[in-house]
This record gives C-alpha cells, structure tokens and sequence, in this order.
C-alpha cells in the first residue's frame, strides 16, 4: 500500500477518522491479531500518506487517529506528520479481555487532533457541543470500532467526513476508504 493516492478532490474533507493497520507482532506462531485479517503497514508508510491526506483535507480540520498500546509514540508522529496538532486520547474501554504480550487489552485509544484553526462545533443556541475521553463499548468483530465514537465525531466534528481504513459500507454522511470499504 506503498504510493497511496486517495481518490478525492482537493480539500474535500474537513474530519478525517482513521484506523491504520499497525504493523502488530508477536504472539508466536499462531496468528490471533490484525494480520489474521489484513496486511499492515510500516508507520512510514502511514507517515508516507502525509501529502494526500493533507491534499484532500482543509487546512482548519480534526483528525481523529487509532493507535494501538504498541504504537501509542508512532501515533503521536503520523498525528504531526498529517500537520495535526495533538489534543487529547479518547479511550474505548472494553468489557472483556482483549489478547496481549505483558498485559491484556481491554482499551484501545484514539488520537485527536486539529489543524489551523477549526473550533467545536456549537449547537442551535451557540453552546458547545463536546465529547468524552471515555467510551464504554463492547467488542464487535475483529477491529470494529463502536458506533459511539463515529457519533460523538458527529456531534463534535464538522462534515463532510472521510474514514481512511473504513471496513464495510459507510453510514450516511461518511465517506470510507480503504480496501473492505463500500460506498453509495
């Protein structure tokens, strides 16, 4: 997935939701995590992706970037890379066990940052509209993330939204990409 070029306009975007494929290793010889399921990346190929996610973004937008307890650093670098300044963690906390080296995973967090100036969206009466650092969610299949956290993009984020990695057919309002991504 070297050379990606993201088949959109110029700043057509201004919230981006991505979900990279890690390079995850480790567990031995049975595969039980992410490339099970799909090919991973190196973090500078992510990294790589720097100038066509800032083509097809405006340059006052949110980005909102899933990382792993491994790559939680590499994740701070593709959040810079992207031009994004980092905010905040969001955490989804899971209600079982997840698979692990020293600790098992019951969380996993995403990345949230801004770029330029691009303030919160406000309701009808100007209040803001905010989100929370906490998610409590079950787990779905393999790297499915909850709906709640798109939801609070929606209520936090302006559109038109991009979901880079997006697996299956994209909600109304979203565009996805990625290679199990469908589109209406």
């Amino acid at each position: 997935m070297s050379n990606i070029t993201l088949p959109f306009k110029d700043k057509e975007f201004t919230t981006i939701y991505a979900d990279p494929p890690w390079l995850e290793t480790g567990g031995g010889k049975i595969k039980r995590g992410a490339d099970k399921h799909y090919d991973l990346l190196k973090t500078s190929e992510i990294i790589a992706m720097e100038s066509e996610v800032k083509r097809v973004t405006t340059d006052n937008s949110h980005c909102y970037l899933w990382v792993t307890n491994n790559f939680l650093p590499d994740g701070l670098k593709v959040l810079n890379a992207w031009g994004y300044k980092y905010k905040t963690v969001i955490t989804w906390v899971k209600p079982t066990i997840g698979i692990g080296q020293y600790f098992r995973g019951m969380s996993e967090h995403c990345l949230f940052g801004v770029r330029g100036v691009f303030p919160y969206r406000l309701d009808e009466r100007g209040k803001r509209m905010q989100g929370r650092t906490i998610i409590n969610a079950p787990k779905q299949e393999h790297s499915k993330k909850p709906n709640e956290m798109r939801q609070m993009i929606e209520k936090v984020s302006y559109s038109k939204y991009l979901e880079l990695f997006g697996r299956g057919k994209a909600p109304e309002n979203w565009i996805f990409w990625g290679y199990e991504s469908i589109n209406d």
